[in-house]
């Protein structure tokens, strides 16, 4: 069975791809410890000053959560925290001292988009979208605080209560990302990017990636105490549920909005 995280390393680059192409690159339990372990070992690989991370295929960087996953651990991760599955969705949470690069190849919904806002500069493909779907499904978008602080406020209120992605050329225009491109040029486009980063002194790009982080943080304490308490009271509703079955049989929920 092939890994769902593949981590490869061409040069100075760390490329880290999620691998269920079949599924989107939704993150199944297996997935997300599998990224969890992608994180630390690229934190930890002295061969390499930049990463990249991607999705399988042309379709999807990452859909998010795959609702289809059942609420119990695979067995290979027994023993683990489930902390290490919930916080892969966050690489900036892993002290990474390297700068990060989203090639995002089609969707990047929910955990997706979590992770693609962490990242430290962004490319997009032509197809690409970006966006919070979970209102819809009566969830918490994950790191949610991250979309507000770097995008316009009109435009992060708008997909976030509404549910509706971003389009590559509207994220552009947002300063969300740095460059789209074709959907053929991505890997190209991206692996020059890191390739232009990895050039220079790598002490001082680990410096501004510490300092540029230790700022962000700053900003987010307050943000990820509202957020984690807020979380627990929408992950324990009755919506909740209701929402996630609606969406694995195709119908629309009925809210009760309790």
């Amino acid at each position: 069975m092939a890994s769902e995280v593949l981590y490869e390393v061409d040069g100075k680059v760390a490329t880290i791809t999620i691998n269920r192409p079949e599924k989107l690159n939704a993150l199944s339990l297996a997935a997300q410890f599998a990224l969890h372990d992608a994180w630390v070992r690229f934190r930890e690989d002295d061969r390499v000053i930049v990463g990249i991370v991607t999705g399988a295929g042309e379709r999807s960087f990452c859909a998010g959560m795959d609702l289809r996953r059942g609420d119990g651990l695979p067995p290979e991760f027994e023993g683990r925290s489930p902390d290490e599955a919930s916080g892969s969705i966050c690489p900036r949470e892993y002290d990474l001292g390297k700068p990060l690069i989203a090639a995002i190849n089609g969707y990047a919904l929910g955990m997706g988009a979590a992770i693609v806002m962490q990242c430290d500069l962004r490319i997009m493909s032509e197809n690409a979208t970006i966006g919070y779907p979970l209102v819809r499904m009566g969830m918490m978008p994950g790191a949610l605080h991250d979309f507000w602080m770097q995008a316009p406020s009109v435009i992060a209120a708008r997909a976030l209560y509404t549910g509706k992605a971003i389009t590559a050329d509207d994220a552009q225009r947002a300063g969300l990302v740095n460059d789209v491109v074709p959907l053929g040029d991505l890997p190209a486009a991206a692996r020059a990017l890191a390739d232009e980063v990895g050039e220079n002194a790598p002490l001082v790009i680990q410096a501004i990636k510490r300092t540029w982080d230790t700022q962000q943080e700053f900003r987010e304490v307050k943000a990820w105490r509202e957020f984690n308490r807020l979380s627990r009271t929408v992950n324990a509703s009755a919506d909740h549920d209701e929402g996630i079955r609606a969406q694995v049989e195709r119908r629309s929920p009925d809210w009760q909005g309790r």
